[in-house]
C-alpha cells in the first residue's frame, strides 16, 4: 500500500520535467530479457513490479520496479494458452490479459486460473477485445470489445453484468475509470468519451487542431489528479505522449518513438512500453 508521501508524489508529479527516459529496459528478440512488439503494461501497487504483455512473445513479462526481469509467464497449451496477449490489468493478486476474443485470468503469481468468453457478439462473447480495468470498489471488470462496438461489464466473479456504448461508441480501444466517469478511448473520430456510472454518455471530445490533437492514438492512463497521458504514433509520425490536464489543456508533449501501453507507478514515474524498439522506458 502506498504511504502518504508516495501519495503526495503522485498528485504533483512534474509531467514538464520529464524529457528523457531515466531507464531503458530490453531489446527485441525471443529470450526472457527481450521483448517483441510489447503492448499493454501495467503495476502492481503492492509490489511495485511492472508487468508487460508480450505480444509477439505471446506471453506476459514481469520486471521488478527498477527493470530487473523476475520472470514470464503465459500457457502454451490449453485453455490458458495465450496468442497475441494485448491489455492487462491487476486487482489484488489477480491480472486479467485480453487476448484473441477471450480474456485470460491469471494470478500475479503466473499461475493460470480461467479462460473467460469466446468469439461473437453475444454476451460474454468478443470480437477483439482490447482494453479493460478494474473498478477497484466492487472488483467490476470494464471490457473494450473493439469490434463489437461496446463496452462490456463483468462481476468481481467474472460473469456478465451488462453492456453499454453501441450507438455512440465505434472502435473503442482503451478505458479508465474516475471517481465521476468512464474514460473510453475510441479511435473512430478520433474522440475520448465520457459516460457516468448511470452509462449514459456525458460528453464526447473530440480530436481537433484545438483540444487533444490526437495523431494515431494507442492507449492512454489517467492519474490521481485527473490528468490523461495518452500514447500516439501513426505512419506519419514517429510518436509522442501527450499529457492533458482534467480540462482537456495540452501540459507537456514528450517525443517518443512508437509508443503503446503506459503508466504511472506509485513513485510519480512514467513507464512506456515502445512497440518499434520492442523495449520500455521509464521518466
Amino acid at each position: 500500500m502506498a504511504t502518504a508521501n508516495t501519495l503526495e508524489r503522485i498528485f504533483s508529479v512534474d509531467y514538464k520535467s520529464k524529457i528523457q527516459p531515466i531507464v531503458n529496459v530490453c531489446n527485441w528478440g525471443r529470450g526472457l530479457e527481450d521483448l517483441n512488439s510489447p503492448q499493454g503494461v501495467t503495476i502492481d501497487n503492492s509490489t511495485g513490479d511492472i508487468y508487460v504483455a508480450d505480444c509477439d512473445n505471446n506471453c506476459v513479462k514481469v520486471f521488478d520496479c527498477n527493470g530487473q526481469i523476475l520472470f514470464e509467464f503465459g500457457d502454451e497449451e490449453g485453455e490458458g494458452k495465450m496468442n497475441r496477449p494485448n491489455r492487462l490489468a491487476i486487482c489484488r493478486d489477480r491480472i486479467l490479459i485480453t487476448d484473441h476474443c477471450c480474456i485470460l485470468n491469471y494470478q500475479v503469481n503466473g499461475k493460470f486460473t480461467s479462460r473467460i468468453g469466446k468469439p461473437g457478439k453475444g454476451e460474454l462473447e468478443f470480437y477483439d477485445p482490447l482494453g479493460l480495468t478494474f473498478d477497484e470498489s466492487n472488483g467490476e471488470v470494464y471490457i473494450c470489445d473493439y469490434n463489437n462496438h461496446r463496452i462490456q461489464i463483468l462481476s468481481k466473479a467474472l460473469t456478465y453484468k451488462t453492456q453499454f456504448g453501441r450507438g455512440n461508441l465505434r472502435f473503442p480501444l482503451d478505458v479508465r475509470l474516475t471517481k465521476e466517469f468512464i474514460y473510453i478511448l475510441d479511435r473512430s473520430n478520433p474522440c475520448l468519451h465520457l459516460y457516468n456510472y448511470n452509462l449514459i454518455l456525458h460528453k464526447s471530445i473530440i480530436s481537433n487542431r484545438d483540444v487533444l490533437q490526437l495523431n494515431g492514438f494507442r492507449f492512454f492512463y489517467i492519474d490521481n489528479s485527473n490528468n490523461i497521458l495518452i500514447t500516439n504514433y501513426s505512419d506519419t509520425s514517429s510518436g509522442s505522449i501527450s499529457i492533458f490536464n482534467s480540462q482537456f489543456d495540452l501540459i507537456h508533449k514528450i517525443p517518443i518513438a512508437y509508443p503503446t501501453g503506459i503508466t504511472v507507478d506509485n513513485r510519480g514515474r512514467v513507464i512506456v512500453v515502445c512497440q518499434g524498439y520492442k523495449h520500455f522506458l521509464t521518466f
